[in-house]
């Protein structure tokens, strides 16, 4: 850590925001001077600009944000710029919170603490959180990944109980063949479950084919709409893809040629569609293709009002928050490795919402990989 180092408090209560401030003063819970700085509600507005300019800085080891009201979030998007920027962070929440509320407010954050435990667990809570984030710094941001060959083992293995539920549920079938209402709607959820985690383990097998250490970028040239039309005609083939139709948009921008890996392209598009397609439900999805400043843009439509708890934000691989990641709140693991495939080649993958409207899945990929000449 350097002398400039900052921590910044973001808190709608200006004499709250201070009171933290003087306690962290007094304390100092780290190793070497730090800068402390307050955002807080002025005129109903907690000054954003100034607050996102600094987390984007590059100063900022530490973000503490007050939520005070159990009933909403004070800071919106905050959390996630953060972890964008690599800023650990630290929530200050209501200790009365049920259990679950309490979850789900911390859930991505590196620490929290009650408003009424400031006095005296602010400064272990701060140093645990900061010597946490330099634990992390010092193995490195990779450390905790795993190697895609491990990865591929475990996927392996998880095979076999997940098969024996499959035939356990085929036993239970045919062994009481005047099943009461209960238990076929038991029965019903464990096989849909087991056929979520079917499609989770291809999608992960997939993955570690293909995007190993040891596996260059396989580029060569192609005509992406006929790439195109060739993924929507495999879509249409498919058992039930006229309840969720897939129409191709070709724009006059649309690329006509690009040199890419075309499986890491085709499978950041599967994981794209797939999970815009347990959003869209009956909804038609759009497919459009255009270009801009020498990048390839595929955007994946839904044209139905998402839940309010979707939000636009830019996607990247740690963010697959959830096993089993809600569809309908667009997170999960189909984006995680879409936005993780899309990085491997120079890529980028974000989620573009119209409240009440629609909402868009973009893969936005060079025209050309950054490992072909020009």
């Amino acid at each position: 850590m350097t002398a400039s180092d900052h921590v910044v408090i973001f808190d709608e209560d200006h004499d709250r925001a201070s009171l933290i401030a003087g306690l962290l003063e007094r304390s100092q819970p780290w190793n070497g001077p730090k800068t402390i700085l307050t955002f807080h509600d002025l005129r109903g507005d907690w000054e954003p600009a100034a607050g996102i300019q600094e987390l984007r800085s590059g100063l900022p080891v530490l973000a503490i944000v007050v939520e005070a009201d159990p009933a909403r979030s004070a800071f919106p998007g905050l959390q996630e710029l953060a972890r964008q920027e690599g800023v650990a962070t630290l929530l200050v929440v209501d200790g009365t919170l049920d259990p679950a509320s309490l979850a789900s407010k911390a859930r991505g954050f590196d620490g929290w603490i009650a408003l009424a435990a400031l006095d005296h667990e602010l400064p272990a809570r701060v140093a645990e959180v900061l010597d946490r984030t330099d634990a992390k710094s010092r193995n490195g941001r990779s450390a905790p990944a795993l190697d895609s060959r491990f990865l591929a083992l475990v996927v392996h293995d998880l095979r076999t109980p997940l098969n024996v539920i499959g035939l356990t549920i085929r036993a239970i079938t045919q062994t009481i063949p005047n099943r009461s209402v209960e238990l076929d709607e038991d029965l019903t959820f464990i096989k849909d479950n087991a056929a979520q985690i079917e499609k989770m383990l291809s999608q992960l097998g997939d993955y570690c084919r293909l995007i190993d250490r040891e596996s260059p970028l396989m580029s060569s040239e192609f005509d992406p709409r006929r790439f195109l039309s060739d993924f929507v005609e495999v879509h249409r083939s498919r058992p039930g893809a006229d309840l969720q139709p897939l129409k191709l948009e070709l724009t006059e921008t649309s690329p006509v040629e690009v040199t890419l890996d075309q499986n890491r392209v085709k499978l950041a598009l599967q994981n794209a569609l797939a999970n815009t397609l347990n959003a869209a439900g009956k909804t038609p999805v759009r497919l459009r293709s255009s270009a801009n400043d020498g990048r390839w843009i595929i955007e994946l439509i839904v044209d139905k009002p998402p839940p309010q708890t979707v939000v636009s934000r830019t996607l990247r691989p740690e963010q697959f928050e959830r096993i089993s990641g809600s569809a309908a709140e667009r997170r999960g693991l189909d984006l995680a490795l879409a936005a993780h495939v899309s990085e491997s080649f120079g890529g980028t993958a974000r989620l573009e919402v119209e409240p009440e409207q629609r909402s868009s899945v973009v893969l936005e990929w060079p025209v050309r990989s950054p490992t072909t000449e020009a």
